[in-house]
């Protein structure tokens, strides 16, 4: 019986992966700043300032301090947030499971500052027994902390828990902390989620699941 289900925020609440994309791209072109295109997949699930630490110490031979791209880019991002939408399907999915009284955590290696620009736009908070940001881990995905933050604090046991998750780090970090995760594919195709339980296209297909 499933109790309790922890959602990511990026690409699970909102399909804003490729607004972060966007405005990271946007930064590291306007300083010249050489980089793969894998680049921004490859750090899906974990926080800006990994990556701009990364840029810092891999790939910015001007060496601008990483703190200042990460603020441009904060900056960018807000100015994009009217090109975001909600991932299809997550507002009646949620609406229904709390109906049911299942408890519902958001854990998310996205900054306070971040959730706070996309909640005031989406209102999202309140829609959750328990937010879990980058602010409540010293460590954050691919690493388990933020699950085991969440499963600690609400509480809740893993054996009646699903994670929703879209991308190899955040599998990962909830299959690590020892819950059932459920992928879906809005940014990673299905050949890339394969660790997870179980791999879904959509919210009705995992409405499906749950009622089986």
């Amino acid at each position: 019986m499933i109790t309790t289900i922890f959602f990511d925020l990026d690409g699970v609440i909102v399909d804003s992966e490729p607004i972060h994309a966007k405005a990271k791209r946007m930064i590291l072109d306007a300083y010249s700043i050489q980089y793969p295109d894998s680049i921004f997949d490859d750090f899906i699930g974990q926080p800006d300032e990994v990556f701009f630490k990364h840029v810092f110490e891999k790939l910015d031979k001007q060496r601008n301090p990483y703190q200042s791209l990460l603020q441009e880019k904060n900056d960018q991002f807000f100015e994009l947030i009217p090109e975001m939408q909600l991932v299809e399907g997550f507002t009646s999915f949620i609406n229904e499971i709390k109906k049911k009284n299942i408890k519902t955590a958001l854990v998310s290696s996205t900054s306070t500052y971040t959730f706070g620009l996309i909640d005031k736009h989406f209102y999202l908070a309140d829609l959750f027994d328990l937010l879990i940001t980058e602010k409540d881990t010293e460590r954050h995905k691919p690493f388990p902390d933020p699950y085991l933050k969440a499963l600690q604090t609400l509480p809740a046991s893993v054996d009646s828990t699903i994670v929703i998750e879209d991308s190899p780090n955040g599998i990962k970090s909830a299959k690590e902390a020892g819950c059932r995760v459920f992928a879906l594919t809005t940014s990673f195709k299905t050949e890339k989620l394969m660790e997870a339980d179980a791999i879904f296209n959509s919210y009705d297909e995992i409405a499906k699941k749950l009622t089986q």
